[in-house]
């Protein structure tokens, strides 16, 4: 990991202060999208669970809006979480999208 991100890392932890023992004690859930800012989140955990500040790796959770196909982005996300975190839970819960009920 480079420099700035554990310093960015680091500064997030000491801002959480409130919330430490919370985020210790009780597993975390993200939604994981795959995007840029739950990726972010998914490596802030993962920084946290490896410096041991955290006991349990969070449940990773994917939701499915069926609005298009995403199978291959479904596959590469699982991919990704398995590449960083082997061991780790992942979710999907799929939901029928308002605009196809609408049909």
């Amino acid at each position: 990991m480079n420099e700035t991100l554990e310093s960015i890392f680091q500064s997030a932890w000491s801002q959480l202060e409130n919330y430490q023992d919370f985020m210790k004690n009780k597993p975390a859930v993200i939604a994981f999208s795959g995007g840029k800012d739950s990726s972010l989140l998914l490596q802030f955990y993962l920084w946290l669970h490896n410096k041991n500040l955290i006991s349990h790796f969070p449940i990773i959770y994917h939701l499915d809006h069926s609005i298009r196909d995403n199978a291959e982005q479904e596959s590469d996300i699982l991919k990704y979480i398995r590449s960083i975190t082997p061991n780790s839970i992942f979710k999907k819960k799929t939901f029928r999208s308002f605009q196809l009920r609408q049909n």
